[in-house]
């Protein structure tokens, strides 16, 4: 299967007067860098759960399953026997406080999206009996901790199977590429180790009113730990026998002395036809330490990094700014990444804040003359004056053959949907078109094709429109799930039949006038599936007039239709016109002599109701000219 469920718990305790304590809630998850699902569900998830600091924990468990974690081959030691203990057998799964979390949004039981403010708010406000308190030190070398857990009774309680449950988490990991397959590169609250293991510390059943108990760890920080300063400390009480989560404590991590950062990359600009630019970056002071020295290391995608030392006097929390020397760059999509080391000469423990990194295009500054037509005839991809930008580094826009398609549409592009995580943004860039001579209409048509996976993961396919190489953006097309779509919901990767592509006609007569008029198309992933365009034809009124003659327009509207269909002949001059129309074999399936046709616009209506579904090519003669344009029948 390619869809997985996962699992979610969260605990709330805390102190309450009158004999009781405030609940705070814990939440766990059990999640995966290669699960699609959990790169759909984990956004809202964990925006909801950062909505909640003072009310809610979370511990997440990466998992072993279904695809590529190296979070969870560091830990699937005490990963494990978390999952046995709440017998989870797909991701994403989560609970609060040890119970399932409802599925009341029409998912799952155990679905993440499903945990709500409302929920958080209830268990947060049922009592707990006991108050208890996380701290945590580190030793001067920085590689082990010292844990220190406090619990006391606030009120009569009798456990079956008492457990204190102990976790070391790093709040935050984020990594520069994605670690697996679904897209994912921002982590929270990653369980890292559990103290002594994943079964837990017997404690006693039977409490009593402020009866306490003290529990220390003296314990080595795992090397695979990948920033100290993100370490916190996640303890709660659970009775195994039922799994009820009695109360939850947080040490949050402990300020690094040595810290420092890049906060912002400016001087690069989003979008830009000039291939050189001057970055600055603002380096801070994240530490508790003055900050006198560190190394600005930068570079252009995955280029080998350049040091540029730095010597100063930054306070904590300060900012300071430095220029960069000049970049140069070229056509495309690229990143510009800035991070620091050496703090002070020294470690920097919380490497999570020291890279910036500012996603940019370069676009060509040559425009070319309409019509600019592109049906992936040609091996080369992306074809030559386009640019494909794939900014997460996963499944993004490839050619591809043999997809159900008439004439030259047996080749597309295909953006991969099917296999790239949730949020993902994938671009396919034309050349500028020159359209300072335009004439209404000026349009982009283009074929295209898909298929949703289910209700739960819509896909996006976005057309935007820039004047200013890339500054700025006019989205001129967006459609998703059932309204892009040509084929019918399938769980199976869509490669689609010739009856299953639509024609698309998109006005550009906004850009009439402007000489560099760039159409990208944006592929925006839902992890649902395939998605293909074809035939691309960017065009307007007298475009190309030179190679077509005497036949100056051509449209056919609507396209699709079942029955009748109105070709729009515009001519420059009065000619005799022949209409023939042809299927994807070439079977002529109507000739039809229309005379003499006048100069301008002429109107002949085709009766497409005899014909079966699919597509079809009417060719329009005027003289020795001629002009195809592809039909498509839709019963």
């Amino acid at each position: 299967m390619k869809k997985i469920s996962t699992l979610f718990a969260s605990f709330l305790i805390g102190c309450f007067a009158f004999g009781q304590s405030q609940r705070l809630v814990l939440v766990e998850e059990f999640t995966q860098a290669s699960c699609g699902p959990c790169a759909a569900q984990n956004p809202g998830f964990n925006t909801l759960l950062a909505a909640n600091p003072t009310k809610a924990i979370s511990v997440k468990y990466q998992t072993s399953w279904p695809g590529v974690d190296p979070m969870n081959a560091q830990t699937q030691t005490w990963v494990a026997p978390r999952v046995t203990y709440y017998n989870v057998t797909g991701v994403p799964h989560g609970t609060m406080d040890g119970t399932d979390i409802v599925n009341d949004c029409s998912a799952y039981t155990g679905a993440p999206a499903c945990l709500s403010q409302s929920e958080i708010d209830a268990e947060y406000a049922v009592p707990s009996p006991f108050t208890m308190s996380a701290t945590h030190t580190f030793n001067t070398a920085m590689d082990s901790v010292f844990i220190t857990i406090v619990i006391t009774c606030s009120q009569n309680v009798t456990m079956t199977t008492g457990k204190l449950y102990v976790a070391m988490v790093e709040d935050m990991i984020k990594f520069a590429t994605p670690p697996g397959s679904n897209g994912e590169k921002e982590f929270f609250g990653v369980m890292r180790r559990m103290y002594p293991d994943g079964n837990g510390t017997v404690i006693a059943n039977g409490w009593t009113v402020s009866q306490t108990q003290t529990l220390n760890f003296n314990v080595a920080i795992p090397t695979y730990v990948y920033n100290k300063g993100q370490i916190a400390i996640h303890a709660w009480i659970q009775d195994d026998a039922n799994k009820n989560t009695k109360q939850a404590a947080r040490s949050a991590p402990v300020p690094m002395p040595n810290d420092a950062g890049i906060s912002v990359i400016a001087g690069v600009s989003a979008g830009s036809c000039n291939t050189t630019f001057t970055p600055t970056v603002t380096i801070k002071n994240y530490g508790t330490m003055t900050l006198t020295a560190c190394n600005i290391l930068y570079r252009i995608d995955a280029a080998a990094p350049t040091t540029l030392p730095w010597t100063g006097s930054l306070a904590p929390n300060a900012t300071t700014t430095v220029t960069l020397p000049l970049q140069t760059t070229t056509m495309g999509g690229h990143t510009f990444s800035a991070w620091t080391t050496s703090p002070n000469s020294g470690t920097d423990y919380n490497a999570i804040n020291d890279n910036t990194t500012q996603a940019y295009i370069v676009l060509s500054s040559t425009s070319v003359n309409a019509p600019l037509i592109e049906g992936y005839v040609a091996a080369t991809f992306p074809p030559v004056g386009w640019i494909r930008d794939n900014p997460d580094a996963g499944p993004t826009w490839t050619r591809v053959t043999n997809c159900g398609g008439f004439g030259n549409s047996a080749n597309a592009a295909k953006v991969d949907f099917y296999n790239s995580g949730s949020g993902n943004n994938d671009y396919l860039y034309a050349p500028p078109v020159d359209m300072s001579a335009a004439l209404s209409p000026a349009e982009l048509k283009f074929d295209v094709a898909y298929a949703p996976y289910d209700a739960t993961y819509i896909d996006t396919l976005e057309v935007e429109v820039t004047t200013d190489c890339g500054a700025t953006w006019t989205s001129v097309y967006q459609k998703w799930y059932t309204v892009l779509a040509t084929a019918p919901a399938t769980t199976a990767a869509f490669t689609p039949t010739a009856a299953q592509w639509r024609a698309e006609i998109v006005s550009l007569n906004a850009f009439m006038g402007q000489n560099d008029v760039v159409v990208r198309f944006a592929g925006r992933s839902g992890y649902g599936n395939n998605c293909y365009i074809d035939n691309i034809n960017i065009t307007y009124a007298g475009a190309g007039i030179q190679e077509i003659g005497n036949i100056a327009t051509f449209n056919v509207y609507p396209n699709p239709f079942s029955g009748i269909a109105t070709f729009n002949i515009g001519l420059s001059k009065a000619d005799n016109v022949v209409i023939k129309v042809t299927n994807v074999v070439g079977n002529v399936v109507s000739n039809y002599n229309a005379g003499m046709m006048n100069a301008g616009a002429n109107l002949v209506n085709f009766d497409g109701s005899v014909l079966s579904s699919g597509f079809y090519f009417v060719t329009v003669s005027a003289g020795s000219q001629t002009i195809t344009q592809k039909i498509s029948v839709n019963k």
